[in-house]
């Protein structure tokens, strides 16, 4: 496990001078920004394509950082560092791609490599919930603490597990893929093509999908139908069901105590302080976050439930970016 340095107060490792670059290749396409040490986005750039292959995703990443250097205005030469947060399993120590579920050619992707060929810049990579996880514990709402579990809830559904300070990877590098932990053995095809995992219940396409497969089965009208059907939201579902929808009220009451439960196993299991709710998903508000935070403490044991604080991210739509940040500040001060 590599160390995931204490929330940063001093800033001694760190010059004033220095830019760092974060890059986020994610469900929600290709992102890069360019930061100052501490977080703040001086110049960014974004595509939303989400399912180009490795090599085009390469060049696109390029053409991005270029465009987020213009918009920063300073010099390539000046950023000291840089991070990249996939969406998918990372081999962080050989700069690997490991696999996507979403785009073709990351196959043991040498990603790494390739951007420091074109950048000449220290680059270094993690899982997209594992650098959000570091980014929340330097600069967001886990601050403070060495013991974090960030839930990504987004296209897909991940964690970012610290303990003790270190990120936990695991011996094949995969910790934290909770997306594809097995809920229900029968139950809905996970992005991954197995049944019953819990991204199959709890990402944003999946609960999108159960409830326009509800309205069909009840044989009834609702946002998912009809001319606002392209524009249908998790948050919209989660409004209805509020307002005392049948159909909606019942997708998101399963949704809740599905991912409720997993969360509880994992606290029981990690006794984190904190446990960060981020992704898009997380944006139902605290119709959500309340409401699983109510099973959590209902499920798990009550020694660990007592102990945890249970917030959303205060990173929002920059989590993963800024935690892309956050590895290229972390790898600096492991060689300063």
């Amino acid at each position: 496990m590599n160390q995931a340095p204490n929330p940063p107060d001093s800033r001694a490792s760190v010059s004033d001078a220095q830019y760092l670059l974060g890059v986020e290749i994610s469900g929600r396409g290709q992102r890069a920004v360019v930061s100052d040490p501490y977080g703040a986005i001086i110049g960014q750039a974004q595509s939303i394509d989400s399912s180009a292959p490795a090599d085009v995703v390469v060049d696109t990443v390029d053409d991005l950082v270029q465009q987020a250097i213009i918009n920063a205005d300073v010099p390539l030469e000046s950023i000291s560092g840089a991070g990249v947060a996939f969406g998918g399993p990372v081999d962080a120590e050989r700069g690997l791609t490991l696999l996507s579920h979403r785009a073709p050619g990351f196959e043991n992707y040498p990603l790494v490599n390739l951007l420091e060929e074109r950048f000449n810049i220290p680059t270094v990579i993690e899982n997209d919930a594992r650098a959000a996880a570091l980014g929340e514990a330097m600069y967001g709402a886990a601050r403070g603490s060495r013991d974090v579990v960030y839930i990504h809830l987004g296209t897909g559904v991940g964690a970012g597990i610290i303990v003790d300070g270190s990120f936990v990877r695991g011996v094949s590098g995969t910790a934290g893929e909770i997306g594809h932990m097995v809920i229900t053995p029968d139950g809905p095809q996970c992005s991954c093509g197995k049944p019953g995992h819990l991204e199959a219940y709890a990402a944003g396409p999946s609960i999108i999908t159960r409830y326009r497969a509800a309205l069909e089965q009840a044989g009834c009208e609702g946002p998912g139908r009809g001319e606002r059907d392209r524009t249908l939201t998790v948050q919209m579902i989660f409004r209805d069901a509020a307002r005392n929808d049948s159909v909606a009220r019942t997708v998101v009451q399963e949704t809740v105590q599905v991912l409720g439960i997993a969360v509880a196993n994992l606290v029981t299991v990690l006794s984190p302080g904190v446990v960060v709710f981020g992704g898009w998903v997380s944006e139902a508000g605290p119709a959500l976050i309340e409401s699983v935070s109510s099973r959590l403490r209902q499920y798990s044991y009550p020694a660990t439930a007592r102990r945890v604080r249970i917030t959303r991210a205060s990173l929002g739509p920059d989590a993963n970016v800024i935690g892309a940040v956050a590895l290229a500040r972390q790898s600096l001060q492991a060689d300063s």
